[in-house]
């Protein structure tokens, strides 16, 4: 299913620290990951975070409840290829 638009949070189960992304299991909301070891859990939280944030076929707007991760994503853009 796709949308025009679409809006993903990203919780504290995946977050952004340096150079690499750092997985949680325990702070997931699906069970299948929580048993997972973290480094396993982290492929399978980055491919559901890919294909939620691939669901809008006009545009997509990412916001992480962890603050340094929400600084990597706006850093990921460029201020001229925002619209507001």
């Amino acid at each position: 299913m796709e949308y025009d638009y679409n809006f993903v949070i990203m919780g504290n189960d995946i977050v952004r620290r340096g150079d690499h992304w750092i997985a949680d299991p325990d702070a997931s909301h699906g069970k299948p990951l929580k048993v997972l070891p973290a480094h396993r859990c982290l492929t399978y939280a980055l491919n559901a975070y890919r294909v939620l944030a691939s669901r809008g076929s006009k545009g997509t707007r990412l916001y992480s409840i962890d603050p340094e991760t929400q600084a990597y994503l706006q850093s990921l853009i460029s201020r001229d290829t925002v619209k507001r």
